[in-house]
């Protein structure tokens, strides 16, 4: 095929394409709390101290994560102002490297097809768009060890010059590393680790030049975390190896998510709308019939594995987790999609793939109408958006399955990926800057700002603290939570405010054991938030006064 014989034309498709879904819109929608606020506020924290190796927040210092994340916000924050667009900015150009990386090991494992589908693949599942377009260290790491695993079976399959490519895998480790700490090695190192062990070539590992391989891995990562150490010490070894990393794998941080199955319901909506291709995948890749790309589907499925097991083992447990191994499940996906539009797949795989688009057409049909209640109860305003734009994507999918249900799979892709660049506008533009508005601190902060005099003090729950400090420019705020707490902040001689949930809010008088005696002041809502105060405003303008006579 012409176009793939050309390098740079690919390429270039690849990286306008996945760059209009992943920076159009960037701006639009406000920064989320906890995460997208937390990243943030660390980064405009460094860059107003001057300080570029500690992170703090508030203030102080934390060491929740390495700064290289941190690094790049502030990066984009000198060359675009801080805003919700330059917080993303290096998420999205991220996304659009790992498009191309995956390009390319798709190219080295199979042809330039599978390497070209694969990428549009990954580029446009739900979680992949997601994470690029949201500022949080996920697409980061992934990429990260992408490119460690891509460089390494460069040098792998490589017949000279095989040494540039293992110091190359080297170096994007120990960004990894730098990105999100040990996790960065463990994983890509197990990956490639059990698939030498596997395939029977562990042998191998004597033409990797693993001293200087290592010391520069070492130079790339380990200076932070000795400086860390030298300024910080035990606080320091606590904070990060003990807590961020060892403790938290042992024990749940979220109650809500430990069960072993977390991880299926995860992968099967976040690597919508391909999930389809995934077990048809693995089928092609079980009855494989060119030698080396069978040899490569072992370190898929290692990949696959490594990365879901380890997180499911994790007590732990969080949806991005597991992103990771997206780029395997792309490759996968990308093989069997290639055969298929070449018309090189069994027809007891052609009949497998029409009963499964039917199953998924009925599924698509029935997500839309649960989406349509969750959106109903939790951001009722974009209601009007939902049908203007959620209805036409819905159609336009099931005309793209129609397509390859009637086995006009060629047409069926294209219109699946003209959609999803004629309806990123809008949507993002519109839809997600409204959820926005339920999902961030950023409005309730503008009533803040509107409100508070200097010497006032704010108080918010855990989850706004960040984003109230990021979009009041105040690092003083007090967290309020739990319940505790907040009944020890409100009685002052001075005026408060506090921004909690307004169930909350509720149970501060409605508490068994210490229900709060005095008088409170609802000043503004939004969403499940509301704004309060100790005192009767200066305007006298309230929504509702709540005490423990009347707390509803």
């Amino acid at each position: 095929m012409g176009f793939f014989r050309k390098e740079g034309f690919p390429i270039l498709l690849l990286t306008l394409f996945s760059a209009s879904i992943f920076v159009i819109g960037l701006g639009k929608m406000p920064l989320t709390d906890p995460d997208e606020s937390f990243y943030a506020e660390t980064a405009k924290e460094m860059l107003g101290h001057k300080d570029f190796l500690t992170p703090y927040i508030f203030d102080k210092p934390q060491f929740e994560k390495p700064p290289l994340y941190y690094w790049l916000i502030i990066s984009s924050f000198k060359v675009f102002g801080t805003n919700e667009f330059s917080a993303r900015l290096p998420s999205a150009i991220f996304g659009v490297l790992g498009v191309i990386a995956v390009y390319f090991l798709g190219k080295l494992f199979v042809n330039a097809k599978t390497g070209f589908i694969s990428a549009v693949i990954l580029a446009t599942n739900i979680e992949y768009i997601f994470l690029s377009r949201a500022c949080v260290t996920d697409i980061v790491l992934a990429v990260f060890i992408l490119l460690t695993i891509l460089y390494f079976f460069y040098g792998y399959n490589a017949t000279r010059k095989k040494s540039k490519w293992y110091l190359a895998s080297s170096v994007c480790m120990g960004l990894a590393v730098l990105t999100k700490g040990p996790i960065g090695a463990f994983l890509p190192i197990a990956i490639i680790g059990i698939y030498l062990i596997l395939t029977k070539e562990i042998k191998r590992l004597k033409e990797i030049p693993l001293v200087s391989g290592g010391v520069l891995f070492l130079a790339v990562c380990l200076p932070w975390y000795a400086m860390m150490y030298k300024t910080y010490g035990r606080e320091f070894i606590d904070a990060f190896f003990g807590f961020q990393n060892i403790i938290r794998f042992l024990e749940p941080e979220h109650t809500l998510g430990d069960v072993f199955y977390y991880y299926v319901p995860v992968l099967i909506v976040g690597f919508f709308p391909w999930t389809i291709f995934l077990p048809l995948g693995i089928w092609q890749g079980f009855r494989e019939k060119n030698h080396s790309v069978r040899r490569n589907n072992v370190l898929l499925a290692v990949w696959f594995l490594v990365v879901f097991i380890f997180f499911s083992i994790s007590r732990t447990k969080l949806p991005t987790y597991i992103f990771p191994l997206f780029p395997a499940l792309a490759l996968s996906a990308g093989r069997f999609s290639e055969l298929l539009l070449s018309g090189d797949v069994t027809p007891k795989m052609k009949k497998t793939f029409s009963l499964l688009l039917c199953l998924y057409l009925v599924l698509i049909v029935i997500g839309a109408a649960g989406l349509y209640f969750v959106i109903k109860v939790k951001y009722p305003s974009i209601m009007g958006k939902f049908f203007t734009f959620g209805i036409p994507l819905v159609l336009f999918m099931i005309f793209s399955m129609a397509l390859l249900l009637a086995g006009k799979h060629k047409a069926g892709f294209n219109v699946f990926a003209g959609t999803l660049l004629i309806f990123i506008f809008p949507i993002s533009s519109f839809v997600f800057s409204d959820i926005g508005r339920y999902e961030s601190s950023k409005e309730i902060s503008g009533v803040l700002r509107a409100l508070v005099k200097p010497e006032d003090k704010i108080g918010a729950e855990t989850d706004y603290q960040r984003g109230i400090a990021f979009y009041t420019g105040r690092t003083d705020i007090v967290d309020v939570h739990p319940h505790d707490t907040i009944i020890k902040f409100l009685p002052r001689t001075d005026r408060v405010w506090c921004v909690i949930k307004e169930k909350n809010h509720i149970q501060l008088y409605t508490n068994e054991k210490k229900a709060y005696e005095e008088p409170t002041y609802v000043v503004y809502r939004l969403g499940k938030k509301v704004l309060i105060t100790n005192k009767i405003p200066e305007d006298g303008r309230f929504l509702k006064k709540r005490t423990k006579d009347e707390p509803y």
